[in-house]
């Protein structure tokens, strides 16, 4: 088992209500948010592992969906030999950028 997990959380699916105002030692107010990651019982179909769960102790509505991300093991792969400036520049073409 990897000793990390990765993956990616999806803040607008967080119900509001959940988030916390806290004024802080310093002065400044910060929120945060209660939350658990929780092993999953099978690998999900793109091979998640984890789930993140912002479900209230208690006052848990019915029909709320509290699962607002998923995450895998961490497993890094053996870096790469680096190709030279030559292959990159004629692999993509500076104006061809996907962003």
């Amino acid at each position: 088992m990897a000793d990390m997990i990765y993956g990616s959380i999806c803040l607008s699916a967080v119900p509001k209500e959940l988030f916390k105002k806290v004024m802080c030692k310093d002065g400044v107010e910060r929120v945060f948010l209660n939350m658990k990651i929780v092993k999953r019982k099978e690998v999900g179909k793109f091979g998640h592992t984890h789930f993140a769960s912002c479900e209230p102790k208690e006052g848990k509505v019915e029909g709320v969906n509290y699962v607002f991300g998923d995450f895998k093991e961490w497993n890094q792969a053996p870096v790469a030999e680096t190709p030279s400036t030559g292959d990159i520049e004629s692999a993509q073409p500076a104006d061809d950028l996907p962003f």
